[in-house]
């Protein structure tokens, strides 16, 4: 056999392989290069400035830096005579932000991998943004792949007729007479959580220290299961408990949002958050399905009543069924959970730190209710509260 009939046999093969190849390395360098670019292009010539980012990684490299920074600076203050108490947690955080903010101003673009995002604090354009009523303005995409685990495409990630379905369903639950009809059950929550703090302090003699974030958690827990699902904290510890662990586990990745595929990769990281996400599922179908059942005879039917009804009605094409109950169920767990008890918390704090105001506030709260039981309309006269 002559060698010019066999290098040419392998060219033959190897020609195909090679475009292939081909083909692909340029349609990766399109999505996580020239599609971000053009878009950065259209904001550059709009005046929107911004960092300028890497390829494959975008910003995440500057910010690993930034908060580094920030870190090392906080060890050298500890390391002195630093009491000061500071209200301004974006610089925390976010020290990133600030930094931008302070070089590009008031709005400015940056980028997580391929996700191109546009940081927006100028009163007027985040006006005009809140304004809009066009279902072409919705949420961005990656959160429904990003954070899929976490939210899927519940009310808080999803657009269009679906999210216009999940509104009619869900909203009329928080309208305000709904919500003043659940006074009672965030007060017996409420006394619930400070009798244990009674019962602590006389336990250990009169005082005692007590980790309040965890307690008010729970708290805010317990009102979430009471008043929309029916049911109280402790058949409910699980989902949350799961919850607070999936978040964990994505917060670890957070800085890998935005990196093609990374989700993908069967990672230590990746394979928790895989087994959580099933785990909470399972867990919220089991209540589901116990829901429907018993509400045949219950008169108060409650949210989740309402979106298992509006699950059979969802757009077809969205969602299934059992992931309209799923992912709308983890919503509204996370989002009413964490966020309210950060906030008590961070509120306490505040009052902790001021005690004017906490002098003020409680002699407020006093002359209102005059001994009784808070009501709906009591709180609308406690104009410092």
């Amino acid at each position: 056999m002559e060698p010019g009939f066999s290098l040419l046999r392998w060219l033959r093969l190897l020609l195909p392989v090679l475009l292939c190849v081909s083909l692909l390395v340029a349609y990766f360098y399109s999505i996580l290069w020239l599609r971000p670019e053009r878009l950065r292009q259209k904001l550059r010539s709009q005046g929107v400035k911004g960092p300028k980012p890497s390829f494959l990684f975008g910003n995440i490299q500057e910010m690993r830096r930034i908060q580094q920074q920030l870190t090392e600076s906080r060890q050298e203050q500890e390391a002195g005579i630093t009491d000061r108490f500071s209200s301004n947690y974006v610089a925390t955080l976010f020290p990133y932000f600030l930094h931008w903010s302070r070089v590009y101003g008031s709005i400015y673009l940056y980028s997580t991998g391929s996700i191109q995002a546009l940081f927006v604090t100028d009163p007027d354009m985040v006006k005009e943004l809140a304004n809009c009523k066009s279902l072409e303005l919705g949420k961005p995409l990656y959160l429904q792949k990003e954070l899929g685990a976490l939210l899927g495409m519940g009310i808080l990630t999803s657009n269009g007729d679906l999210w216009a379905h999940q509104r009619k369903v869900i909203a009329p639950e928080f309208f305000m007479d709904k919500v003043k009809g659940m006074l009672n059950l965030m007060m017996e929550a409420a006394n619930a959580m400070l009798s244990s703090w009674e019962n602590k302090v006389d336990s250990e003699g009169g005082s005692a220290e007590i980790v309040v974030d965890e307690f008010l958690r729970n708290f805010s827990a317990d009102v979430i299961s009471r008043a929309s699902f029916g049911s109280s904290f402790s058949e409910g510890k699980e989902i949350f408990n799961k919850i607070r662990q999936l978040q964990m586990a994505m917060a670890k990745q957070k800085m890998l949002i935005g990196v093609p595929g990374s989700r993908y990769l069967p990672t230590k990281g990746n394979r928790e958050i895989w087994r959580l996400g099933t785990s909470i599922g399972n867990l919220i179908l089991e209540i589901a399905k116990r829901h429907e059942h018993d509400s045949v005879t219950s008169v108060n039917k409650g949210l989740l009543h309402s979106i298992i009804e509006g699950a059979k009605a969802a757009p077809s094409s969205s969602c299934t069924p059992e992931d309209f109950i799923v992912d709308n169920c983890k919503n509204i767990y996370f989002a009413g959970h964490e966020t309210t008890s950060t906030t008590a918390a961070w509120c306490l704090m505040l009052l902790a730190s001021h005690p004017k105001w906490q002098s003020s506030a409680r002699a407020e709260l006093l002359d209102v209710c005059q001994g009784n039981t808070l009501d709906a309309d009591m709180l609308r006269k406690m104009k410092m509260v």
